[in-house]
């Protein structure tokens, strides 16, 4: 797998300010390598979160590790489901803008090598898969200072469910905070059930 490649130390002073230094990549292999986390891995809803995104050296291996093991269990009627609840299960916050950008860019490349492999073409931008793997990750992968629950525009940061009925996908969004707190108010969510192929067509409400 070849993704963005990640210097440790961007500079000084973004040490200093923030403390930003990344993990290793093979560290990540050797922490996600643990028996436990491995089973989740190989159960495609299993959500994980990563409060440190980075430029996505977690969730880029996670994603790589859960396609890894849809490309074998699945088939080609099937693959661009799984794959997007794959996507759907895989969370991340991060302070950095420039960061975020890395991260969200990472992903895709991951999606676009898995779908090169399986089906022996390259990912058009133009697909549903594209449009609904872009939309997923840009809702899942959000700007936000993990310990303030808030972005930098001083807005809470905001997280979405997939909920799954059948073949069909709903989407309700909540605040991070919300998750920690327990407390559902403030909830938006998708009128409709769609495939999760179209899921970027959905529309969302206040609920």
């Amino acid at each position: 797998m070849t993704v963005h490649e990640k210097r440790l130390v961007k500079s000084k002073n973004r040490v200093q300010k923030y403390g930003e230094v990344f993990t290793p990549d093979w560290i990540v292999k050797k922490m996600l390598s643990e028996p436990s986390i491995q089973n989740k891995l190989h159960d495609i809803h299993a959500t994980f979160l990563e409060p440190s995104v980075g430029e996505g050296a977690f969730v880029t291996e996670i994603l790589h590790q859960k396609l890894t093991y849809v490309d074998e269990i699945s088939n080609k009627s099937n693959w661009i489901k799984n794959t997007l609840w794959v996507i759907a299960s895989i969370y991340g916050i991060e302070l950095l803008d420039d960061n975020l950008i890395i991260a969200k860019q990472n992903l895709v490349e991951v999606l676009s090598q898995h779908y090169q492999n399986f089906y022996q073409k390259k990912l058009s931008k133009n697909t549903d898969l594209y449009k609904s793997a872009r939309y997923i990750i840009d809702n899942n992968i959000v700007q936000g200072n993990t310990l303030k629950y808030i972005t930098n525009s001083g807005d809470l940061i905001i997280f979405s469910e997939w909920i799954k009925r059948g073949d069909k996908v709903s989407q309700r969004q909540f605040t991070f905070k919300s998750l920690i707190e327990s407390d559902n108010s403030n909830q938006y969510q998708s009128t409709e059930f769609i495939k999760i192929n179209k899921v970027y067509k959905l529309k969302i409400e206040k609920v």
